[in-house]
């Protein structure tokens, strides 16, 4: 399900736009997983500019976008 998280990296604030991966419990035969975020737009003023962010911002936008989903 797409979800819309609004947040502040380094005081600037954005719209990170992703997909949030609910945790799944495993079994023996098929290994769980921990909750994921994963963000394919990131909107500052209304543009995306994820084509000019680094792997590691995306990937902390990711991880805090996540934190709040969690939280929520």
């Amino acid at each position: 399900m797409e979800e819309e998280i609004t947040l502040i990296y380094n005081d600037i604030e954005l719209v990170v736009v992703g997909v949030f991966n609910k945790e799944q419990n495993g079994s023996y035969d098929y290994p769980g997983y921990a909750s994921y975020f994963d963000c394919y737009k990131v909107l500052c003023r209304g543009q995306n500019i994820i084509d000019i962010l680094t792997t590691r911002i995306i990937e902390d936008l990711e991880e805090e976008a996540n934190q709040i989903i969690k939280d929520l």
